[in-house]
């Protein structure tokens, strides 16, 4: 398991005291990182090579935030509330731009990214109801973070039209994905 791969950078962070809520905000500027990075690739294409080491940093900030604050009792409201805007601040970061890349449907890919923001609330809502917060789907997190290194890397051996493909996967796996958060929630809000 990942996790357990980062046992040790997890204890080396709580034996330095390093913030569980610096971890989660470390992520806002790694998705600006690859905001650039996609912005600046119709001319440096290379910086599409940075997209995917940033999607697993990302995804690694993720994981490590939780362990620290579980790790050092260091869980808090607070915490939560950084946690999930920083998701969604990253998510449109990471995922926005290319909706202005040469070869991707412009409005699809706008519209996959409030796909995603909705597939987000829809798993956060059963919480607010008195359930359980719901993270599983196609599109989750890492399906995302998989979905965008994936086509850069795709863009980097065919080209910009392979941004083509990105908007509608985008789109029909939120929409997939917050569909069954949706399901998930009403059958155990039951």
């Amino acid at each position: 398991m990942v996790a357990d791969r980062l046992e040790p950078l997890i204890n080396g962070l709580s034996r330095r005291g390093v913030s569980p809520d610096a971890l989660t905000l470390a992520a806002i500027p790694v998705g600006l990182a690859a905001s650039v990075c996609l912005l600046l690739s119709p001319t440096l294409p290379g910086f599409l090579l940075t997209i995917p080491l940033l999607a697993a940093l990302r995804l690694v900030l993720n994981l490590l935030d939780g362990a620290v604050a579980r790790r050092t009792g260091r869980i808090h409201p607070r915490g939560e509330l950084f946690n999930e805007l920083g998701d969604r601040l990253t998510d449109i970061a990471f995922l926005a731009p290319v909706a202005f890349l040469p070869g991707a449907h412009e409005g699809l890919v706008l519209l996959g990214v409030i796909g995603t923001v909705f597939a987000s609330f829809a798993g956060l809502a059963p919480r607010a109801a008195g359930g359980e917060r719901i993270y599983r789907g196609v599109l989750s997190k890492p399906g995302r973070m998989a979905l965008i290194g994936v086509n850069a890397l795709a863009v980097l051996v065919v080209g910009p039209g392979a941004w083509a493909a990105f908007g509608p996967a985008l789109l029909v796996g939120t929409v997939l994905t917050a569909a069954e958060r949706i399901l998930v929630g009403v059958r155990r809000l039951q």
